[in-house]
């Protein structure tokens, strides 16, 4: 079949169809070259995935102006209950 007798079609799938039709052609191509693009098992993907993904710890304990930002947020909630109770 031609390419101009499928394109009207493809233009009439809905935008989920169209990346399904994607999907599947991309294994199809693959697959024809050799390649192999499906995972082997969804499991050992994502424990890979997981294995080089670097983790970035932050605490406010180790930046100075965090510490003294909270420090001050507690100093100033500290007074206004001060306030509070000595109004009641």
């Amino acid at each position: 079949m031609p390419l101009s007798e499928i394109l009207p079609t493809v233009d009439r799938l809905s935008p989920q169809d169209k990346l399904r039709l994607i999907h599947f052609l991309l294994l199809a191509v693959a697959k024809e070259e050799g390649c192999s693009l499906e995972p082997a098992d969804e499991k050992e993907m994502l424990l890979t995935q997981i294995a080089s993904t670097e983790a970035v710890v932050w605490s406010p304990q180790t930046d100075q102006a965090a510490v003294q930002a909270l420090s001050e947020l507690l100093i100033a909630a500290k007074e206004s209950a001060n306030v509070f109770i000595s109004m009641n």
